[in-house]
């Protein structure tokens, strides 16, 4: 029974694991969304302060012509001619969609302000990723940030200068990258790092352990449970035997063989229940347990009559006198359908009623 009882409580432990997995799992990709949004608003605030020291930069601007970016090029998704003139000499360039539409200007000629500002003054990745990474701090966010810039030069060859905290993240950590610049050729991108058990929150991690706590707890309550549901649910009539149970003798033999229903008997003397070729050994506790419930009146026993049949010396108490119902009860499952009832003050066995042609006949 110990064996039984340790595999099936393991049973619901797994269940209850299985269940807090699935619901990690649902509740990790919800928090992690919401960071990814808020992470997405916060770079972009980080960035628009980031340029505001570009203010004190004194510069002469002056425009000729017409420098409004064509609007069929987010309809075809084409990448854009752009034809510039440096002390590098003229030079076309072509710019991918892709990098164009994630610029932080939509006007021409504010990203070629943005080119000059960029070369005067370039940005820290330093300086962005600590703006970036106390905004986030200060709403919540358990993990950590990092901002990798890349420069693409006259000759289009990439530089990249990373923030301090970029060591241990890799490229799948990345979140997005906006681009300044009219050949859009500085990109800004933001790395977010989290373990999964650091984005659930506190709450999160309580749910998690009540859904394996209440798996257990149904282990230990379930035969409460059982009985609740029976009671309120479902209706049960219950015809019980009248007579005395059959017994069989044999000359010169002091054993009594008790036939409880049809193939199901129980040999006191040997403390065996048996159906057919199913055998159930008792302890000697639960044989003479068995045996009262059988010599007394309807079946029927008092809890002092328990007590006293069991532990004569008074050593016995409703812990024990419980325990004892229950395996007994565990017992006759196993074989046969009657069980046990409880009234009150008192435990009745419950046999139910079974026709047949030598019933209650003595055979010597």
């Amino acid at each position: 029974m110990k064996k039984e009882y340790w595999q099936l409580l393991l049973i619901y432990a797994f269940i209850g694991i299985v269940a807090a997995g699935f619901t990690g799992c649902f509740l990790y990709q919800y928090r992690l969304e919401y960071w990814q949004t808020q992470a997405r608003d916060v770079f972009h605030s980080a960035l628009q302060e980031e340029t505001q020291k570009w203010k004190d930069i004194p510069m002469f601007r002056h425009f000729s012509g017409n420098f409004q970016l064509d609007a069929s090029i987010d309809i075809k998704r084409e990448p854009i001619k752009l034809l510039l003139t440096s002390e590098y000499g003229q030079k076309e360039f072509w710019v991918p969609y892709e990098k164009h539409s994630r610029n932080m200007e939509r006007s021409r000629d504010i990203r070629g302000v943005h080119s000059y500002l960029l070369h005067v003054s370039p940005l820290s990745a330093d300086s962005l990723n600590l703006f970036w990474n106390n905004r986030l701090a200060s709403m919540g966010f358990p993990g950590t940030t990092a901002v990798r810039i890349s420069v693409s030069d006259w000759q289009e060859h990439e530089s990249y200068a990373y923030s301090e905290d970029s060591l241990y993240l890799s490229e799948s950590d990345s979140l997005f990258t906006y681009y300044l610049g009219l050949r859009c050729e500085v990109g800004m991108t933001g790395y977010l790092y989290h373990s999964c058990w650091m984005v659930l929150s506190r709450k999160d991690k309580v749910l998690l352990a009540v859904l394996v706590a209440s798996c257990i707890l149904l282990f230990f309550i379930q035969e409460y449970v059982s009985k609740v549901y029976h009671r309120l649910f479902v209706k049960e009539k219950h015809i019980v035997v009248e007579k005395e149970v059959p017994v069989v003798a044999g000359h010169g033999n002091p054993s009594r063989i008790c036939q409880l229903e049809a193939g199901v008997y129980f040999d006191a003397a040997s403390r065996l229940l048996k159906r057919g070729d199913d055998v159930v050994n008792l302890t000697p506790l639960l044989a003479r347990l068995l045996q009262g419930f059988l010599d007394a009146e309807d079946y029927k026993l008092s809890n002092d009559e328990i007590l006293h049949l069991l532990w004569p010396d008074g050593s016995g108490g409703s812990n024990k006198m419980y325990q004892s119902i229950r395996r007994l009860r565990d017992c006759l499952s196993l074989v046969s359908c009657c069980t046990i009832e409880r009234g009150n003050f008192a435990y009745q066995l419950k046999i139910p009623h079974f026709i047949e042609e030598n019933s209650g006949r003595i055979v010597s």
